[in-house]
């Protein structure tokens, strides 16, 4: 059979046309955008001072409020925060901000990437409390947040709170549940670029009774671990420490809470299968008989909860108290420390971290740190920066500093977690559909 030419071309060129519509496909590009968000750092209330260590003298900073959106050079280590809230551009490091009312207290927390939802189990609203929540809107566009509420007598009704753009607001906790001793607030963003920050003060009259900035713990879970807590002595006698919890859902949870220190792990007498209540925020007096130093506690339950854990503490001739808060496990990255020189607390079932810390005069020292249950780390007092190189798996972190003002607690983790963010590429179907 003879077949004619043009029938042959036609046939070629139509069989071409069916096989690239399913192969067209295979030669897309895809391309993402990769990069840290800033990290905003809280506001100095009045009569209180707070630093932030940075990484770098060339850290970009910008003080939110004003009306260029251009980071600047810090030209310095230690920045010295003033009365609006701070962002930096810090790429892949975490910057912490120490924050004191001269003689009075101290704490500690880390400058954060907006977030979607955050816990904070600590402070209280009765007439001792002179406590703060700040809410900071570093976005572009107007933000409603939502403020959920729990103290001793139950959940609360919830407050709606509107942000405007580029802006921040101070909300007392004696104005969120008058007369609670108790408190456990969320705080769930419904738009805007959203961060919240704790303050627990207390006073009567002119006495001053202690301070802390309360870090925002992990979401409700089933296992909570709660690396570094301070366990100290006055006059040969232990000071001692409270557990608060709360189970946000409808049912009560079954708990069982391990202390884990550098001598072993146990339960505490009463600690084992114990009930608490759902919605209702408890307090449990805390008391172990162990030798100065630091201890974690690891806390499983058959409902989702959150918890932390309020120490009173005297260093330095200094009384305080310290808010030591639930954390994710350490991952690796890079923490800017210059000027605090903290202790370093690790736990996990087997311990292994390689990390490197660097040195204002340029210089650097590894460290390995094993241990079983429990290990520390001081940082030298001249260090600028640890980096966190080998992690090992389930393994979480808090770092403590003592200063003449008073004590504090941050959690070890990235302050910015890296982005990735789809790039539109060109489709020539867009011109010939």
């Amino acid at each position: 059979m003879r077949f004619k030419r043009p029938v042959v071309i036609a046939s070629i060129a139509a069989m071409t046309l069916i096989l690239s519509n399913f192969t067209q496909g295979s030669v897309s590009r895809t391309d993402f955008s990769e990069s840290y968000p800033p990290v905003v750092c809280p506001a100095t209330p009045s009569g209180e001072t707070s630093a932030v260590s940075l990484p770098s003298t060339q850290t970009g900073v910008r003080v939110l409020g004003k009306r260029t959106n251009a980071f600047k050079p810090a030209r310095t280590l230690r920045l010295q925060q003033g009365s609006s809230p701070t962002i930096i551009d810090t790429k892949n490091m975490t910057s912490p901000v120490w924050q004191i009312k001269r003689g009075v207290w101290a704490g500690a927390t880390i400058c954060s990437a907006p977030s979607i939802s955050q816990w904070f189990v600590g402070g209280n609203a009765d007439v001792s409390s002179k406590g703060k929540l700040l809410l900071i809107n570093s976005g572009l566009s107007d933000a409603i947040v939502d403020v959920g509420i729990w103290s001793e007598s139950g959940i609360r009704p919830p407050r709606v709170i509107t942000l405007k753009a580029n802006s921040s607001i101070v909300q007392t906790l004696a104005s969120l549940d008058p007369g609670s001793k108790n408190l456990a607030i969320h705080v769930s963003p419904r738009s805007g670029r959203v961060n919240a920050f704790m303050i627990d003060e207390r006073g009567r009259g002119l006495r001053a009774l202690g301070g802390d900035v309360v870090n925002a713990t992990t979401d409700p879970s089933n296992v909570i671990v709660i690396p570094a807590i301070p366990q100290m002595t006055r006059s040969g006698k232990s000071l001692g420490h409270r557990l608060r919890l709360l189970t946000p859902g409808d049912l009560p949870a079954q708990i069982s809470v391990e202390l884990i220190s550098a001598k072993g792990s146990f339960i505490p007498v009463g600690f084992d299968d114990r009930t608490i209540q759902a919605g209702i925020v408890t307090e449990v007096d805390l008391n172990p008989t162990l030798s100065p130093g630091t201890f974690a506690l690891k806390i499983s339950s058959d409902r989702p909860i959150v918890a932390s854990v309020y120490s009173s503490t005297f260093s330095q001739g200094k009384t305080d108290f310290v808010w030591s808060t639930a954390t994710d496990p350490i991952t690796e990255y890079s923490l800017a420390v210059s000027g605090i020189a903290p202790l370093l607390t690790f736990t996990g079932e087997k311990i292994a971290i390689s990390l490197t810390v660097r040195f204002t005069n340029k210089k650097e020292k590894n460290y390995e740190i094993e241990g079983d249950s429990l290990a520390t780390l001081r940082v030298p007092d001249n260090a600028r920066t640890v980096i966190f190189n080998k992690v090992s798996p389930n393994t979480y972190g808090g770092a403590l500093i003592a200063t003449q003002s008073g004590y504090g607690f941050f959690p070890l983790i990235s302050g910015s977690q890296l982005t990735r963010v789809l790039l539109p590429s060109p489709n020539i179907r867009v011109l010939n559909p």
